[in-house]
């Protein structure tokens, strides 16, 4: 029977707590009651409908929370297993089957379409008209989330929920930042490594690469504010540098000059999406080095000078959520929290489920990481 839940809707002129209606469950879909729910960059820009998914909808896209109800076809979790969300994808194409499931085929239309795939849209307000869901797979800002079955990670053996919340946030920017670091870049001992954005996403990248050993490992951000408010602890052996404090080619030479014989960056990740961060990263570049673009816009236009990668043997390498596979990023991200070398929690910082636009304006203004919206 049709499920009723209050959610976060996005609409064109508003952003509120609304009363939603779920359709029966597809066979793939799952009901989870969530317990958390982080706020991510690319929620804002959705409720601004600068994203792939336009208002309204029903926002979130890294969640947790106990499995409530299963559909006829799903046999990867049964009802009562804490899960965490991730994107979804569809299990069947060439790269999901090559294990490269964040360039699924079905990508768009799996998670920012709102559409099973008989093309129904299975939700709708008090008014009884449709509101998008199943943002990534999930809309997990909900008290209940509807959600597609491969979204789904299980989490094995005992699991509090004061641990299950903090998973929340495992499920898109951190594994996104920690994935680029071990995924792609997997970088060797006495790598120089540089880090564009302390955010969640390039502070993920830092605490995936400090048991590497690098020689160098910088963290490069324009604002003061961030920066200061970082926990000294996800800053232990890592060199900081404020940009703001440097022209272009100022910047690139500081670079340079950090590292060994200024040979430059062995890896420079651009968390931010800005072009003329990319750009930097990729001047900054030692031979063989390679520029990871992590953050997105529609508008950069970055610099590369194709004999410079020739001679130098350079690589641009975009990257969609680290390439992480979430059912096996996930399980080793929490056991390295648990080993103590990814205290990704320190990011965190927690909200009421009813304080959203509270977490959005602290984020906005550089005094929280991290918002955790916990019901």
């Amino acid at each position: 029977m049709p499920t009723n839940t209050e959610a976060w809707v996005a609409r064109a002129d508003s952003l509120k707590l609304e009363q939603v209606t779920y359709a029966d469950l597809a066979a793939d879909e799952v009901l989870v009651d969530i317990v958390a729910a982080s706020v991510c960059h690319s929620d804002v820009r959705a409720a601004q409908g600068v994203f792939h998914m336009k208002p309204p909808l029903i926002l979130g896209h890294e969640g947790s929370g106990y499995v409530r109800q299963i559909g006829s076809g799903v046999n990867y979790v049964k009802t009562g297993d804490a899960v965490i969300l991730a994107f979804t994808s569809c299990g069947d194409c060439r790269r999901c089957r090559e294990g490269r499931e964040p360039y699924c085929d079905r990508m768009y239309e799996l998670n920012f379409t709102g559409r099973r795939d008989d093309g129904a849209q299975p939700v709708t307000d008090g008014r009884g008209e449709s509101v998008n869901g199943l943002f990534f797979g999930q809309s997990s800002m909900s008290r209940v989330a509807l959600v597609r079955e491969r979204s789904c990670v299980k989490v094995e053996g005992d699991v509090g929920k004061d641990e299950l919340r903090v998973f929340a946030s495992l499920g898109c920017g951190v594994q996104t930042g920690a994935g680029a670091i071990l995924n792609i870049a997997k970088p060797a001992e006495g790598s120089c490594i540089a880090i564009f954005g302390g955010g969640a996403v390039g502070l993920s990248a830092i605490m995936a690469a400090r048991p590497s050993r690098p020689a160098l490992l910088l963290l490069v951000d324009n604002s003061k504010t961030k920066l200061d408010m970082i926990p000294k602890k996800l800053l232990e052996g890592v060199q900081i540098l404020n940009s703001a404090d440097f022209s272009h080619d100022d910047l690139v030479a500081k670079l340079k000059s950090l590292t060994p014989d200024n040979r430059g960056m062995d890896f420079a990740l651009d968390c931010v999406g800005h072009e003329a961060v990319t750009n930097a990263a990729y001047e900054s570049l030692d031979k063989l080095g390679m520029v990871l673009t992590i953050g997105g816009s529609a508008t950069a236009r970055p610099r590369f000078a194709t004999e410079r990668n020739l001679v130098n043997g350079l690589t641009i390498r975009g990257t969609h959520q680290g390439d992480s596979v979430p059912r096996q990023m996930i399980p080793q991200l929490i056991e390295r929290w648990r080993g103590g070398d990814f205290p990704f929690d320190q990011l965190l910082t927690q909200f009421k489920f009813e304080e959203l636009q509270k977490a959005i304006d602290e984020m906005h203004d550089g005094r929280v990481i991290k918002p955790l919206l916990v019901t």
